[in-house]
C-alpha cells in the first residue's frame, strides 16, 4: 500500500521539479550568509539587511501570483528552467563581484525564485490525487533539505575559499538545469484541461463571499505570522551569530540545523494533511514554535542547537496545508493560488522582517529576535477560527 502511494516518486517531470527545488532553495538559503558576511564586511546596519532582504523577497513574491497565473496558461516547462537558470546566472555573478555588484545581483535573482515556486508546486500537486498532501510534502521537503543545506556548504566554502568558492553552488544547480531541460515537457493535454477547467469555474458559482472571508483572512494571518518568524530567523539569526565572532561555518550549521528541523516538519504536516483535520496540524506548529523561537537566541552548544531544530519543525509543519488551503480557495487555479499562497508567505515575512531590523537598531537585535516568539500565538489563535477543512 505505502509503495502504490509512493508512485509518484517516479514520476519524471516530478523528479525534475523536485530536484530544481532542491538547488533553488540550496541557494535561496545560501543567500542569508553571504549577505550576512557582505554586511558586516562594508558595515550594513540591520535596517539596511532589512531593505536588501525585503528587495530580494518581495520581488520573488509579488511576480508568484504573476508567474502562477502564467503556468496556468503555458505550463510548467519554461518557467521552471527560466527560473532556475536566471538564479544559477545571478548566484554566479554574486560569487564572482565585488561587494554592491554581488548584492545587486542576489537582489535581482529572487525574480528566478518567484517564476520556479508557484509553478513547480502546480506540477507537485498534480502529479497525484490519491496523495496529493504527501507528493505535495515530499516536494516541498525537497526544497526544505535544500534550506538546511545550502547555508552549511556555503559556510564551508566561505570559510576555506572566500566568496568566490561560493561559485560551487549555482555550478552544481546546473545538473538540475539539465535534468528539467530533458524531462520536463510541456504537457499540451494539461494545458487544455486547464482551459476547460477555468472555463468551468468561470461558470460555477464561487464560494460565497462571507465564506471565503471567514477561511481566508485567518489565513492570512496565520501565513504572515508564520512566514515573519522563519524568515526573521534565517536572515537576521546569521548576521547575529556573525557579529557575535561565530565562524562562517559554524553559523551556517546553525542556520542549516533551523532548515533540516523545517523539512521534517513539512513531511510530517504533509503526511498528516492526508489524515488529520488540517486546522489541527496548524494549531499544533504554532504552538510548538513559542517556546524555542525564544530560547534558542540565549542558549549556546547542543541546546541551541536543539532548540533551532525543535524551531524549525514546529514552524515547518503547517506549510503544507496552508497552500492547499489556499489553493481550495480558487479551485480550477491551482498555480495561480501556489502563487499567491506562496507569495503571501514571502512577502509578509520580508516586510515583517524589515520591521524587525528597524526594531532591532533600537533595542538590539538578539532582543528583537526573541520577540517574535509572541507572533505563532497570535497564528495560533487564528487557526482557531479556521473550518476544519
Amino acid at each position: 500500500m505505502a509503495a502504490t502511494q509512493m508512485t509518484f516518486l517516479r514520476n519524471r517531470p516530478y523528479q525534475a521539479v523536485s530536484m530544481s527545488h532542491f538547488f533553488i532553495d540550496v541557494l535561496n538559503s545560501s543567500r542569508n550568509l553571504l549577505v550576512a558576511i557582505i554586511a558586516v564586511a562594508i558595515g550594513l546596519t540591520n535596517t539596511q539587511v532589512g531593505i536588501v532582504l525585503l528587495l530580494y523577497n518581495v520581488g520573488g513574491s509579488l511576480s508568484q501570483p504573476f508567474f502562477g497565473w502564467l503556468a496556468d496558461r503555458i505550463g510548467a516547462r519554461w518557467l521552471v528552467i527560466g527560473g532556475l537558470g536566471w538564479m544559477i546566472g545571478f548566484f554566479g555573478l554574486a560569487a564572482l563581484s565585488g561587494d554592491w555588484l554581488a548584492l545587486i545581483a542576489l537582489t535581482a535573482a529572487g525574480l528566478g525564485s518567484g517564476a520556479f515556486h508557484p509553478t513547480g508546486t502546480m506540477v507537485a500537486s498534480e502529479t497525484s490525487q490519491t496523495s496529493k498532501g504527501k507528493a505535495t510534502a515530499v516536494f516541498f521537503f525537497s526544497g526544505q533539505f535544500g534550506l538546511f543545506l545550502g547555508p552549511v556548504m556555503a559556510g564551508l566554502l566561505l570559510q576555506q575559499y572566500g566568496r568566490p568558492g561560493y561559485i560551487v553552488l549555482p555550478a552544481l544547480a546546473v545538473i538540475a538545469f539539465v535534468y528539467a531541460w530533458q524531462y520536463l515537457p510541456i504537457n499540451r493535454q494539461a494545458l487544455h484541461e486547464k482551459k476547460e477547467n477555468r472555463d468551468k469555474a468561470r461558470q460555477t458559482p464561487g464560494l460565497p463571499w462571507p465564506v471565503f472571508v471567514r477561511r481566508g483572512v485567518p489565513l492570512i494571518i496565520i501565513i504572515i505570522t508564520g512566514s515573519t518568524v522563519s524568515i526573521a530567523a534565517i536572515t537576521f539569526a546569521p548576521k547575529l551569530f556573525t557579529e557575535m565572532a561565530y565562524l562562517p561555518a559554524y553559523v551556517g550549521l546553525l542556520s542549516g540545523f533551523y532548515m533540516l528541523g523545517s523539512a521534517t516538519g513539512g513531511i510530517v504536516g504533509g503526511a498528516l494533511a492526508d489524515r488529520v483535520v488540517w486546522k489541527w496540524v496548524i494549531v499544533l506548529g504554532m504552538a510548538g514554535m513559542v517556546i524555542p523561537i525564544y530560547f534558542y537566541i540565549p542558549a549556546a552548544g547542543v541546546v541551541q542547537v536543539f532548540l533551532l531544530l525543535a524551531a524549525g519543525f514546529f514552524s515547518g509543519m503547517p506549510h503544507t496545508i496552508l497552500v492547499l488551503m489556499v489553493q481550495s480557495l480558487f479551485p480550477g487555479r491551482q498555480a495561480m493560488a501556489s502563487g499567491l499562497a506562496l507569495g503571501l508567505m514571502f512577502t509578509g515575512g520580508a516586510i515583517g522582517s524589515f520591521g524587525l531590523g528597524i526594531i532591532a537598531d533600537r533595542i538590539g537585535l538578539a532582543t528583537a529576535l526573541q520577540a517574535t516568539a509572541v507572533l505563532p500565538i497570535i497564528g495560533l489563535v487564528a487557526a482557531l477560527f479556521l473550518p476544519k477543512r
